[in-house]
């Protein structure tokens, strides 16, 4: 297989392009830039300086130049999988620690769930399961990430 050989500002173009289209994490360009074949990739124009590598030259400049946003990452995560999977602040939570988000943004985050969308989710959910036995469907509604006094609030009304 031939090497791709691009400059650096080619790949830091590329790179502004995927993160233009949808928001984006530093671990989600990462995984992109290697499937794309960054690593053995031979650059023309870059020489490590300062100890960064390409991947990291990139992801300076997608935060220097607001591609990349923690903040609007995480705010943006949290909308969706409340929003679009009915997700529980325990999974949403999960899910932001495993893409190395720093433990403030997610906090914030995590704080401007809308509580109504929220809540009116988590009682959609318990009324959908509402054949099963209750063990069932606490098993099910810890794994979409609910804690059980939010399942419990929400069984009593």
């Amino acid at each position: 297989m031939a090497k791709t050989e691009l400059s650096k500002l080619e790949w830091l173009a590329k790179a502004q392009a995927y993160c233009a289209k949808a928001e984006h994490c530093a671990a989600d360009v990462r995984r992109k830039l290697y499937e794309w074949g960054l690593q053995d990739a031979e650059i023309k124009d870059f020489s490590p300086e300062d100890g960064l590598d390409i991947a990291d030259f990139i992801e300076e400049n997608l935060y220097s130049d607001h591609f990349l946003d923690d903040a609007r990452f995480c705010a943006a995560y949290v909308h969706d999988k409340v929003e679009y999977q009915s997700w529980g602040r325990l999974k949403i939570q999960t899910g932001l620690r495993a893409l190395q988000l720093p433990e403030s943004e997610i906090s914030q985050a995590l704080k401007n769930i809308d509580e109504i969308a929220y809540f009116s989710n988590l009682r959609k959910l318990i009324r959908s399961r509402s054949a099963d036995s209750e063990d069932k469907r606490l098993r099910f509604l810890s794994q979409r990430g609910y804690t059980f006094d939010e399942i419990k609030k929400c069984s009593d009304r």
